[in-house]
């Protein structure tokens, strides 16, 4: 399950930095990560190819790099 989780996380570290890279909108991040990442984490939990401890780590992460992309958004 942790190989799981690790390329989970470096995928979403992949995605929020073409984001930056490509001056993504805030609300097309936000759209992604809605409507395309999360159920797809849902999916890994639902199957058990992630805990639940894991599936909180990996959202906690996305949101904490959503965080970071507003404040780096809001000060350009």
């Amino acid at each position: 399950m942790e190989d799981v989780k690790r390329e989970i996380l470096r995928a979403v570290e992949e995605l929020f930095e073409s984001f930056a890279r490509d001056n993504v909108d805030y609300e097309r991040v936000r759209w992604e990560l809605d409507y395309i990442v999360y159920p797809s984490i849902g999916s890994y939990l639902a199957d058990g190819s992630l805990t639940k401890e894991e599936g909180i780590e990996i959202f906690e992460f996305c949101e904490r790099k959503l965080r970071e992309l507003k404040l780096m958004m809001d000060s350009a």
